[in-house]
């Protein structure tokens, strides 16, 4: 049991271990969650969730001073979100067509919209969009996971940012990442690519990109990427017309031909 949830007063009791891993712990206790990562990107998730309002934000800071980065570690407190993924949510989908499963991945994909374009109208861009950084609670819809994102003019603790997960990087992203070993700026077009390949991989089970057979670990799965390398349309258990239009154009290779997410939820809006 970590040390922090006796420090921050929580029930040792309820706590549960959910993840452990590339220097992330998270626990379930209670109706919480406590994110645990080494350095400085809990307390920096913690900022700018702190900064955007966002409802289920409780508290952040560092091991050893709440009021500084002194410890090694950082930790996030936030209220635990009793919600589907994106990857669950268009799960039905994948295993079938039918009128009620259209509807609902047509609905969870303006739902998606509607919440990255209210992040992208605050200034941000969320950095590193996957299926499980979305999350459908009720009538409600989250974009968790902000540890990465960035905002032009907002001072949040500083990090060299080097790109999300492989399989839902934008193709621009991927040429910059393999190009220098510098900070990597997110953009919103950046984001609306990692939304289209993330409702893709959900509903079909397979990346957006096919890798090569020499595209080994992932500066080949990046390489590929930025050769856009596109999986065939035949990946797809059925034809979805209205929600592959949505995701072709979210995989433009020109960042200024995908559409923003304001527009594609209003395209869904009826």
């Amino acid at each position: 049991m970590d040390r922090l949830i006796t420090h921050l007063g929580l029930d040792t009791d309820q706590a549960k271990l959910l993840h452990d891993r590339r220097g992330t712990t998270v626990y379930r206790i209670g109706d919480l969650a406590l994110k645990i990562t080494d350095g400085l990107m809990a307390a920096r998730e913690g900022e700018i969730l702190k900064l955007l309002g966002t409802e289920f934000y409780r508290d952040h800071g560092w091991d050893g001073d709440d009021h500084g980065p002194d410890g090694d570690r950082s930790w996030l407190l936030l209220r635990w979100i009793d919600g589907a993924t994106l990857w669950c949510a268009l799960e039905p989908a994948h295993r079938s067509d039918s009128q009620a499963t259209r509807s609902h991945a047509l609905a969870c994909t303006r739902d998606a919209a509607v919440a990255l374009a209210e992040l992208h109208a605050a200034g941000w861009a969320h950095g590193d969009l996957q299926p499980d950084h979305v999350l459908f609670e009720g009538d409600r819809t989250h974009l968790i996971d902000l540890a990465c994102a960035q905002h032009p003019a907002v001072a949040v603790p500083p990090y060299v940012h080097r790109g999300g997960l492989a399989h839902t990087t934008a193709p621009e992203i991927a040429a910059a990442i393999l190009a220098s070993e510098e900070h990597i700026t997110a953009t919103p077009q950046a984001d609306i690519w990692s939304l289209g390949a993330s409702l893709w991989w959900s509903w079909t089970r397979t990346p957006p990109i096919t890798y090569t057979d020499s595209a080994t670990g992932r500066p080949g799965q990046l390489a590929n990427i930025a050769a856009l390398h596109r999986a065939p349309a035949t990946a797809r258990s059925w034809p979805f017309r209205v929600l592959e239009e949505i995701i072709t154009a979210c995989l433009a290779a020109d960042p200024a031909d995908r559409p923003t997410a304001k527009e594609i939820a209003a395209s869904l809006a009826s």
